[in-house]
């Protein structure tokens, strides 16, 4: 019964060993629409994309729609406060412009 045991114990750390020790690739960014890896951008770099519109040209607004909490302990400084429980009310408070770009963090 003790052999059947450390053949089991064996055998289970055999498993372990061979798929723990497997090298993991990391996942690669694609695009929505082609499903192709896309070019991977610094993290500080800036996202932009080209457009002949108008819009394309408008002033983005920052909204943190973290608790007040977070919001109380550190904000980007142009940022306005409004509640994930609240956008949707509240939207109107930022831009009447639909097409002006929105962040929201």
């Amino acid at each position: 019964m003790k052999i059947v045991r450390c053949r089991e114990l064996l055998l289970l750390m055999l498993v372990f060993a061979m798929f723990g020790c497997q090298p993991s690739n990391p996942p690669v960014a694609t695009t929505p629409d082609s499903g192709e890896p896309s070019e991977i951008q610094p993290a500080n770099a800036e996202i932009t994309q080209p457009s002949d519109s108008p819009a394309a040209a408008s002033k983005e607004f920052l909204i943190d729609v973290r608790s007040q909490e977070e919001w109380d302990s550190g904000h980007l400084n142009d940022a306005v406060w409004i509640p994930h429980t609240e956008i949707t009310e509240r939207i109107a408070e930022v831009t009447e412009d639909k097409s002006a770009k929105l962040v929201l963090y």
